[in-house]
């Protein structure tokens, strides 16, 4: 019974997180490195991401090396958010 209760809990608090949205999950995550930035660090002329490809990297860089738990969709929404917000590149 008891480990009934926790796999049923542990899938309905996976499910609620995975629902969340790029923006949220950026802006609880990412802004703990990038809050000395505003929007500008998207935008600065001088950046390193020039393409959809690397931003992706750039993610999945930060997920990797700083032990974020999120899931691959996760990852994506987060992506797709930077992405309609700063960067505007084509699919």
């Amino acid at each position: 019974m008891k480990t009934t209760l926790f796999i049923t809990i542990a899938l309905l608090s996976t499910a609620t997180f995975a629902s969340k949205d790029g923006a949220a999950l950026h802006d609880k995550t990412c802004i703990e490195c990038h809050i000395t930035h505003d929007d500008s660090f998207y935008m600065r002329q001088d950046r390193k991401i020039t393409s959809l490809p690397k931003l992706s990297g750039q993610v999945s860089r930060c997920v990797q090396a700083f032990s974020v738990d999120w899931f691959p969709e996760e990852e994506k929404a987060v992506v797709g958010y930077l992405n309609e917000k700063y960067y505007k590149f084509k699919p």
